[in-house]
């Protein structure tokens, strides 16, 4: 487990306890909840995390739908939970899949 110092919206520091390491990241997503659809900008991803940027806040433990930011040639769409939020956005834990994990060879080389 990772331990790291981060400072929150109201400006306080607190210990972030994680399982696998943040991997920064800036492009626009799709993400859909069994209602509405909505567009956000993916901040960051772990292993089995993303952090979306969105001024559409949606309620912790919210089932969504993420369209990943592939090529125009291949796209994946993931399932998660929203697990946590605050005023910039929200966390989403995605479902396990033993055969499918976030790895940077998920998201396009150009941006990283």
């Amino acid at each position: 487990m990772m331990t790291a110092l981060k400072t929150t919206a109201r400006g306080e520091t607190v210990l972030e306890k994680r399982r696998n390491q943040r991997i920064p990241y800036s492009r626009y997503v799709f993400y859909a909840t069994r209602r509405q659809f909505f567009e956000g900008e993916l901040k960051d991803y772990s292993k089995y995390g993303l952090f979306i940027k969105s001024h559409a806040p949606l309620p912790i433990g919210e089932v969504i739908t993420v369209a990943l930011p592939y090529s125009e040639t291949e796209k994946e769409k993931r399932k998660g939970m929203v697990v946590w939020q605050n005023i910039e956005g929200f966390g989403v834990e995605l479902f396990r899949n033993p055969d499918r994990s976030l790895s940077r060879k998920d998201f396009p080389q150009s941006i990283l």
